[in-house]
């Protein structure tokens, strides 16, 4: 099949696999892939999903970043085990959400905030 026949077939829309999760709220593939490029001819592709990894929350992992929390030890202060947090990943942020929804009872809400 050459390139002629998949766009005149699909009406200008190509559809690719994308092997992963689609992310939420916006997926950026998906975002990229569906505009339509200037190249000599207008291609649009239509992105399919295929979640090929399975995700799991590490509990024993969120208990240590729990344990962090409730001890102070992520803080810009003196003393403290850890100057910060970065999150690398919509997981990242997914799994620190539930240490947040999961914590807010237990935890003091001024564990949340930087202290001056």
């Amino acid at each position: 099949m050459n390139e002629d026949s998949v766009e005149e077939g699909r009406a200008g829309k190509v559809p690719i696999l994308l092997l992963k999760t689609k992310s939420t709220p916006h997926d950026g593939y998906e975002e990229c892939f569906s505009v339509v490029k200037e190249t000599g001819k207008k291609w649009s592709y239509e992105p399919a999903f295929v979640p090929v990894l399975e995700h799991r929350f590490q509990e024993e992992a969120l208990g240590t970043v729990i344990g962090f929390l409730e001890k102070k030890e992520i803080s810009k202060n003196a003393g403290a085990r850890y100057g910060g947090l970065i999150f690398t990943s919509q997981r990242a942020v997914e799994a620190f959400a539930k240490v947040v929804e999961e914590g807010t009872s237990s935890i003091p809400i001024t564990l949340w905030k930087l202290s001056s």
